[in-house]
C-alpha cells in the first residue's frame, strides 16, 4: 500500500475511534420514545417508501422536522465505506417496541435494501441477529442485534440508529445512506389497513406463535390470504425452521405489501392516508429528512418485483456463516474464514 494511502486510512481510523469514543462518553438522555408523524411506511415495508409512502409525505404537507429522529449524534466517520453514485442503501431494523420488557430494543430482523439505480434493481439483504461482532466503540463482542440497544441506551433512538449503520457498514462494506427502526405493530396495522395481503407458498407451514401459544398457525401450500396478525405471526415465527427461513419468509411478505400497496390507489383514500399516518407515526424512526426523501421518490418508478433479488445470509455451503457458541454457551454464527471478506464480496456483487 503507498505511504499516503497507509496515513490516510490510519487518520480515517483515529476520527472514528474520537467520535466513537466521543459517543460513548456522552451520558444518555432521558428515556423518550419520540412521537412524530412520518408518512412513510418503513422497515419491512421498505419498498412502498420508494413510491407510495414518500409521495404521502409530499401530498401531506407535514412537517418532516418533526417526524424524524435526525443523523446528528454524530456524522458517521471518515472510515466508513465511500458513498457509490449509483448505488442507494437503506438500513431497515425490526424491533419488538420499546414497550416490550423481553429485549423489545433488539432487532428482530436486520435488512439492507440495496438500490442500483441505472436498472432500478433491487437488492435485499438479510444479516441474521446472531451474527457475533465487535460492538463499535467497545472492546467486546456481541450479537450484531444488540448495537440498536446499546446506542439507544447512550442516546435513545438516534443513538440506536447510529450505532446500527456502524455495525452492519462494517460488516458489509457499503456507505448505509438511510435508517430505519420499525416496531412490528406497525407490520401489523398497515397489512390490516390494506385489507390483508396474498403470500404463495410452496408448502404447507405450520408453527405454534410466539405470542400466544395455544394458537397453532397453519397454512396450506399455495394462495394464503392473510390479516395483519397472521402476517405477525409468519414473519416471526422461527420454532419449526431457522432464523434464515424466517428472513425468506420476511422478505416474501414485503414483496407482497408492495404489490398490495400499489394495487389499491391509497392516494385517493383519505381515510387510509389518514390511518396510515397514524400507524407511522406511532411506530417509526430514522435518521432521513425531508429534503431527502425525493431521492427515493425520483427511484420509485424504475422498481419491479421482478427485478428484486434476495440475500440471505445462512450456514449452508454457499451461506458464508458457521455455528458457534460463546464461553458461555450462547449460540451465534460467525463469518467464513473468521472475516467478512467474503460476505463483504458477495454484496459487492450482489447485482452481478
Amino acid at each position: 500500500m503507498p505511504i499516503f494511502e497507509f496515513m490516510v486510512e490510519e487518520n480515517q481510523n483515529k476520527q472514528e475511534n474520537r467520535e466513537l469514543e466521543e459517543f460513548i462518553r456522552e451520558p444518555r438522555p432521558r428515556p423518550k420514545w419520540r412521537r412524530f408523524v412520518f408518512s412513510t411506511w418503513i422497515g419491512v415495508l421498505i419498498l412502498v417508501l420508494l413510491g407510495v409512502g414518500g409521495l404521502l409525505i409530499y401530498k401531506t404537507g407535514f412537517t418532516f422536522s418533526q417526524m424524524s429522529v435526525g443523523n446528528g449524534v454524530l456524522p458517521l466517520s471518515e472510515n466508513t465505506p465511500l458513498p457509490d453514485p449509483d448505488r442507494l442503501n437503506i438500513l431497515v431494523l425490526g424491533l419488538r417496541g420499546e414497550g416490550d420488557p423481553d429485549g423489545g430494543l433488539l432487532t428482530d430482523s436486520i435488512m439492507v435494501a440495496s438500490l442500483k439505480k441505472s436498472t432500478g434493481q433491487v437488492a435485499l439483504i438479510s444479516i441474521p441477529r446472531d451474527l457475533y461482532i465487535t460492538m463499535p466503540g467497545q472492546n467486546y463482542k456481541e450479537k450484531i442485534n444488540f448495537a440498536y440497544a446499546l446506542g439507544y441506551e447512550k442516546k435513545g433512538a438516534a443513538g440506536g440508529l447510529f450505532l446500527s449503520k456502524i455495525a452492519v457498514s462494517r460488516v458489509t462494506d457499503f456507505h448505509i445512506n438511510y435508517t430505519f427502526a420499525v416496531d412490528h405493530n406497525a407490520f401489523k396495522e398497515i397489512v390490516d389497513i390494506f385489507g390483508g395481503i396474498d403470500v404463495y407458498l410452496d408448502k404447507p407451514f405450520s408453527e405454534k406463535t410466539q405470542f400466544e401459544k395455544e394458537i397453532l398457525l397453519e397454512l396450506p401450500a399455495g394462495k394464503n390470504h392473510l390479516d395483519g396478525r397472521t402476517a405477525l405471526y409468519f414473519v416471526r415465527s422461527r420454532y419449526s425452521t431457522s432464523d434464515f427461513d424466517r428472513a425468506r419468509r420476511q422478505q416474501l411478505v414485503l414483496v407482497a405489501i408492495k404489490e398490495k400497496a400499489f394495487s389499491l390507489g391509497i392516494l385517493a383514500n383519505p381515510v387510509k392516508i389518514y390511518q396510515l399516518l397514524e400507524a407511522l407515526g406511532r411506530n417509526v424512526r430514522t435518521d432521513m429528512g425531508l429534503g431527502e426523501i425525493k431521492e427515493l421518490l425520483d427511484l420509485a418508478p424504475g422498481v419491479r418485483s421482478k427485478d428484486i433479488i434476495h440475500k440471505v445470509f445462512d450456514t449452508t455451503q454457499e451461506g458464508l456463516l458457521y455455528e458457534s457458541q460463546t464461553v458461555n454457551g450462547t449460540y451465534i454464527l460467525l463469518p467464513a474464514g473468521d472475516n467478512f471478506g467474503k460476505i463483504q464480496e458477495a454484496c459487492r456483487k450482489i447485482f452481478q
